[in-house]
């Protein structure tokens, strides 16, 4: 009798999952279906909605995260790069989450994510062949500033040259310069020292507000900017975020 209540238990438990995730699933394939629609991507971004059981949002009255992520995506000003949107603790009714409306809701905080690997930064520099790499044997570390180390053929020059750059955020301003340059030729320093000098105005990067985070990873320069207290708009439910000064 006992193995009976309980193979009924388990079967009831089972379906009780089944059907939370096939409510989850749902609001994802909404999201995701909305957020395609809304920036003309090619296909559907990734798509996350936080929360195991997806009904805990009943009793908890939020939604502790949603994120969209789209790789390979033309973004205006960078070119081809990924883009990536995570909203944190989200206010809202069962009822509206199921819907997957989310559109004038609240959310603690909002990070908007930048990544250009070899290619899309090698854009800003001129360079087709652009590799980004760690300098250091250890965990990448982010913040206002960071390094990186980068390979490849300088405009001008017909062979591959490296440089240990540095990743800094002043205010507003992202400037890379080189730290380091490694077994460039003398006649090429100049070349090297030039091209690998950048600086950009954050608030024109598709991430929503001025960048506060910038850091190696993946062999890309990431940057990130986040905002707290936010209103949901359908515009924030997607992967790419429009630029500040946009």
């Amino acid at each position: 009798m006992k193995v009976k209540v309980l193979a009924v238990l388990a079967c009831v438990v089972a379906l009780a999952f089944g059907a939370d995730a096939a409510v989850a699933a749902h609001v994802e394939r909404t999201l995701a279906t909305h957020a395609r629609e809304a920036d003309g991507l090619p296909s559907e971004p990734e798509t996350y909605v936080g929360g195991f059981p997806f009904a805990q949002v009943a009793l908890t009255g939020k939604v502790p995260r949603v994120s969209f992520q789209a790789l390979d995506v033309r973004v205006d000003g960078v070119g081809i790069a990924n883009s990536r949107t995570d909203i944190y603790d989200i206010v809202v009714d069962a009822g509206r989450a199921a819907k997957a409306d989310f559109a004038g809701t609240q959310a603690k905080r909002v990070e908007h994510t930048l990544s250009l690997d070899g290619v899309a930064f090698g854009q800003l520099l001129g360079m087709t062949d652009l590799d980004i790499a760690n300098p250091y044997d250890i965990s990448p570390a982010g913040g206002t500033a960071s390094e990186a180390q980068l390979t490849g053929t300088v405009p001008g020059t017909d062979e591959k040259t490296s440089a240990v750059v540095t990743l800094r955020l002043d205010g507003t301003t992202f400037r890379m310069e080189p730290a380091q340059l490694i077994d460039v030729p003398a006649d090429l320093v100049p070349a090297v020292t030039d091209t690998y000098t950048l600086e950009l105005d954050t608030r024109d990067m598709p991430i929503g507000a001025q960048a506060d985070l910038v850091e190696v990873a993946g062999g890309s320069i990431r940057f990130s900017a986040q905002q707290h207290e936010v209103e949901v708009t359908d515009e924030l439910l997607s992967p790419i975020a429009a630029p500040a000064n946009g």
